[in-house]
C-alpha cells in the first residue's frame, strides 16, 4: 500500500474538484464529484493505493454509499486499468459512471506495485488538518 497526500485543490469544474501532487516528477491528479465532498471542502486529501488480488469480489459502490450517507466517510473503490501513457496509467472506477465517487485517475507508475497491475483499490480520506477550501455554494 502507498499513501500520498494530495493538495492544492487548484481546479474546479462544473461537477468536480481536483487535488494534485507531484510524485517523483509526475503529476498525480484526482478528481472527485462535488456532490461527494464534505463541506467546507478540505484543502488536503490522503489517497491510499493498494493491490487488488486477481479475481477478488468487489462490493458495489452504490450499495456502500447507501449504507452510510455521511459525506465525511472515506471514499473506497476499485479502479481498473484503461490505458497506458508514458508516465501514468489511466484507471476507471467500476460500475455505472453516474454512481462513481471519484473520477478516472491517472496514476504514476511509481505508485503501482507493478507496471502491469490491472486493478487497484483507492481510498480517499479527508484531511482537514491543512485547512479548508471555501466552496462556491
Amino acid at each position: 500500500m502507498v499513501e500520498v497526500a494530495l493538495m492544492d485543490p487548484s481546479k474546479t469544474t462544473d461537477n468536480k474538484l481536483r487535488w494534485q501532487a507531484v510524485v517523483e516528477g509526475v503529476n498525480f491528479k484526482l478528481y472527485v464529484p462535488k456532490w461527494r465532498v464534505p463541506r467546507p471542502w478540505p484543502t488536503r486529501i490522503l489517497v491510499r493505493i493498494s493491490d487488488v488480488p486477481a479475481g477478488a469480489q468487489v462490493r458495489d459502490q452504490a450499495a456502500t454509499a447507501a449504507s452510510s450517507n455521511s459525506l465525511e466517510r472515506p471514499i473506497c473503490g476499485i479502479v481498473e486499468r484503461v490505458h497506458e501513457h508514458t508516465q501514468t496509467v489511466r484507471f476507471a472506477p467500476q460500475g455505472d459512471p453516474r454512481d462513481w465517487e471519484m473520477g478516472e485517475p491517472y496514476i504514476p507508475y511509481s505508485l503501482l506495485a507493478s507496471p502491469s497491475v490491472q486493478a487497484v483499490r483507492i481510498e480517499v480520506e479527508w484531511d482537514r488538518s491543512a485547512g479548508t477550501w471555501f466552496d462556491e455554494g
